[in-house]
């Protein structure tokens, strides 16, 4: 985990302006300027230890040359010992400094965008647009946990007798209906040029500490407690497909050619849900373990805000394939996460709740994350600076059959199937 000080300094004010607008609260009163602090103390403290070790070296040198009496040569010694007893507690100085030092960077939000909603939560977010039509219908839409239950396509009481709440066994055509939308999903964004990936489901805890922002994100996250050999460090569940996929860049230098790295990743995710209880406790929105495609791009600076609407772009494009009426927001300063500097949510209409509801986020962190895990590029001069990464929802399978449930509803129960997914699945409605 790499951490820059001389960032915080040079970024002082709008670090603190940043806490401020994203109402969080800091684990100090003032973590930026005791950072700079901090910074200044390792700078003076390493400083001493390199003109202590500089009048060991010159002592141990006279000495070697046997200049000096015999009392002298004593004194040297003596010298010698209490230099090194002043160098390794300045030493353990500088390690409780650094430490001190890693926690509070850990925690700093990246720097939010000037033209980003300031606001506290997603009441505050700012409507885009909007696609598609809301119809009236002559009949009460059932949610999708009924029509799922009735027809035996869903079933959480099984699933919780064996894993607990939260969790589900899907099945009969609901299963084909997903893995369409995947096949569908990862196919669309391949053909945008983004190179389909499946990752490790699995994370060391020092590699999640730099991609995500963990003082406020652990408690969600599920810690694998098993280890296969002697010595491994403690594992994380991903949370989401973009986190490893990141991640696998850690300490690399990339060649600017090779920029920007588009990728399409599918797996699973695996989330408590900290935070959430109560909230959407019946049926499949809100699970544990849930399936998703997701795009990620690392790139150049000056690229990354054209990046961020391309990702959006290549979504909008699929649910407006799938027909399915949405919206865009830009979200405000409290609700996106604290890795980014502008975040995009997608939200598509469910007839069961007569309103709108989150089915993406795309996210631009600039260089947060890449600070943190140290992954830069190199230009054909040899200068090298951070990498941007982005991230966007492709799509979350379990919400999209949600909204294709609710959508495609038929009078009878029937639900019609998507003319882009007929091809995967093999029928028309179920």
């Amino acid at each position: 985990m790499n951490y820059d000080l001389n960032y915080v300094k040079d970024h002082r004010d709008e670090l603190l302006s940043s806490i401020k607008k994203r109402f969080l609260t800091p684990p100090i009163e003032n973590p930026v300027d005791r950072l700079i602090e901090l910074n200044e103390l390792i700078k003076k403290t390493r400083s001493s230890v390199d003109e202590l070790r500089h009048k060991r070296n010159t002592i141990s040198r006279e000495f070697a040359e046997n200049k000096g009496n015999v009392e002298e040569k004593e004194d040297d010694r003596k010298n010698v010992r209490e230099i090194m007893q002043q160098i390794k507690t300045m030493e353990d100085e500088i390690a409780k400094y650094e430490e001190e030092a890693k926690n509070l960077f850990l925690w700093l939000p990246n720097v939010v965008n000037s033209d980003a909603p300031e606001g506290k939560d997603d009441n505050d977010n700012v409507e885009i647009r909007k696609f598609g039509e809301i119809k009236k219908r002559d009949f009460a839409t059932k949610s999708h946990i009924d029509i799922g239950q009735e027809r035996k396509l869903l079933d959480v009481e099984k699933a919780a007798k064996i894993a607990g709440s939260r969790f589900v066994f899907i099945r009969g055509k609901l299963v084909q209906l997903e893995l369409a939308l995947e096949m569908y999903s990862i196919q669309k964004i391949a053909s945008k040029g983004y190179t389909p990936i499946i990752p490790p489901f699995m994370i060391r805890r020092d590699i999640y500490s730099g991609i995500a922002h963990m003082a406020t994100f652990e408690d969600a996250l599920y810690k694998v407690t098993g280890v296969e050999e002697e010595g491994d460090e403690e594992r994380f569940l991903i949370s989401t497909t973009e986190h490893p996929m990141i991640a696998q860049y850690s300490n690399e230098v990339i060649p600017e050619e090779e920029l920007p790295i588009k990728m399409v990743g599918i797996s699973p995710a695996f989330r408590k849900e900290a935070g959430a209880h109560g909230k959407d406790t019946k049926g499949i929105f809100r699970l544990h373990q849930f399936d998703q495609t997701e795009q990620i791009v690392l790139c150049k600076p000056e690229d990354a805000s054209r990046f961020h609407e391309e990702m959006l772009g290549n979504i909008e494009e699929i649910w407006k394939e799938l027909n399915i009426p949405y919206r865009v927001v830009s979200c405000s300063t409290g609700d996106m996460g604290v890795r980014d500097v502008k975040q995009y949510d997608i939200e598509a209409y469910l007839y069961s709740q007569e309103k709108y509801r989150e089915v993406g986020s795309f996210d631009n962190t600039t260089d947060w994350i890449s600070r943190r895990l140290n992954i830069k590029y190199v230009d054909k001069k040899g200068n090298k600076d951070y990498v941007y990464t982005l991230d966007g929802t492709g799509l979350p399978m379990q919400r999209a059959m949600i909204a294709i449930i609710d959508t495609y509803q038929q009078k009878d129960g029937t639900i019609i199937v998507p003319d882009v997914l007929r091809k995967y699945t093999g029928f028309s409605e179920i």
